[in-house]
């Protein structure tokens, strides 16, 4: 659906979030008024008028002829089923966006990299000259007309929103996938099925990381006809542990690029093979290409080294709140000394990919793990009698007192909790600023 088929009809916004608000405003800017219903226990914000909450917002919803549902809205909830059943048509700012500009758009999905890589497509785009912006859960908001004068629109997609699409990107990029938000989704089938939607509905291109990720096949399987799945390699990129090549361009070893860990090579790969999808990247280009990404500056909280003056090194990786994640940051300090602050709010995650890979670590580099929280303390449990050195601290600031307290110099700090952080802290952010003000000594605030 487009934003111009709502003009005239009766339409509900589902949700009074930041997404909400952004509905209505851009619904508004195009003529088109819309009421904003809350429904369940949802409180309705003071400053917002024509909200519907309660009983009446289920009501108002099913009498609706279009409902815009905000993302956060779980599709396993028991209103969305009802809506559903009822054949209401429904759809959501991001799809409204979509269908208006896919053509235009490089989309970016997977449970870790997506950010990375998007911000990684629009500078290799910047660097060759390319009209870029970056939008979407990156970014700018999806809202509002696309300038014409922009190319190409790098849009980071949540499988909350990739679930409610309609339409697919030109081009669209997976980085990887393991369980993440299965309560929303309602599983881990379910989740595969809605990061997938992205991809359903006749891209031109599908890149993903190899022939032998689960990726590729899942990619094929739900893909259109005529949809090319695209890895790196096919290209002649290729990541591995210690460089990032390319066929005919060079190569950059992995000491000289900003980004750190096997993972975010991948993901650099996945990115010149977006921007060579789309812009049939001529060849003398390639060189300039690769080049870009020895520029590229990483983003905060993910392997964010910190300025500290306490002789250790500390790392906000703040971002990575599954297992896997925790794993890959391990891996890109696989030949140092690690002290690893880990968990927080609970998610119900399976653990076992990293304490499989703490058992099997190795004394030459050991680990000591703190746990935090309640995912903290479960970690800890399933790995008593498999990993030593670990330890259960009382709160965030007992982890951090704690890790400060028996690191030895030049050994490495490592804040990649593999849970959200929601037991202590209002987000990710939050928490990354306590452990920011450890490693510079001084009170958080």
């Amino acid at each position: 659906m487009r934003f111009d088929e709502l003009v005239g009809r009766d339409v509900v916004i589902w949700g009074a979030g930041r997404e909400g608000r952004a509905a209505r405003a851009e619904l508004a800017r195009r003529g088109v008024t819309a009421t904003i219903a809350v429904t369940g226990g949802g409180a309705v914000p003071g400053d917002l008028r024509d909200v519907v909450d309660g009983d009446a917002a289920l009501e108002r919803l099913l009498a609706a002829e279009v409902v815009v549902k905000s993302p956060g809205i779980p599709r396993t909830s028991p209103d969305f089923v009802r809506l559903a059943a009822r054949g209401a048509r429904l759809t959501s700012l991001m799809d409204l966006w979509l269908n208006d500009n896919a053509e235009r758009v490089i989309a970016v999905t997977g449970t870790k990299g997506k950010s990375t890589t998007s911000t990684l497509v629009r500078h290799v785009l910047d660097a060759l000259g390319y009209r870029a912006t970056l939008a979407g859960n990156v970014g700018v908001a999806v809202a509002g007309d696309l300038d014409p004068e922009v190319q190409v629109a790098v849009t980071e997609v949540s499988s909350y929103q990739a679930a409610d699409l309609t339409v697919s990107p030109r081009v669209a990029v997976l980085t990887s996938l393991y369980p993440e938000h299965l309560p929303w989704h309602g599983g881990y089938e379910r989740y595969v099925a809605d990061k997938l939607n992205l991809v359903a509905h006749g891209p031109e291109v599908v890149v993903v990381p190899s022939r032998e990720h689960e990726l590729f096949a899942l990619a094929t399987e739900r893909a259109a006809a005529g949809t090319r799945v695209l890895t790196p390699g096919e290209l002649g990129i290729r990541a591995r542990g210690d460089r990032l090549a390319w066929e005919g361009a060079g190569e950059l070893l992995a000491a000289e690029l900003g980004l750190r860990g096997a993972h975010n090579l991948a993901n650099a790969a996945l990115a010149l093979a977006a921007v060579h999808a789309f812009t049939g990247m001529p060849d003398e280009e390639r060189v300039r290409a690769l080049e870009a990404v020895r520029g590229f500056a990483p983003l905060r909280h993910r392997l964010e080294a910190i300025p500290s003056r306490d002789g250790r090194v500390w790392v906000d990786d703040s971002l990575a709140t599954a297992p896997q994640a925790v794993v890959a940051a391990l891996t890109a300090y696989a030949e140092a000394r690690v002290t690893l602050i880990a968990g927080g709010a609970e998610r119900g995650l399976p653990f076992a990919p990293l304490v499989d890979f703490l058992a099997d670590r190795g004394e030459a580099f050991p680990v000591r793990v703190i746990g935090t929280g309640p995912a903290g303390a479960r970690l800890i449990s399933e790995a008593e009698g498999r990993v030593p050195r670990m330890e259960s601290a009382r709160n965030f600031a007992d982890a951090l007192e704690r890790a400060r307290s028996g690191a030895v110099e030049g050994e490495v700090i490592l804040l990649s909790p593999g849970a959200p952080s929601f037991d202590e802290f209002a987000d990710y952010e939050e928490r990354a600023a306590a452990f920011r003000a450890a490693a510079e000594d001084r009170a958080p605030g």
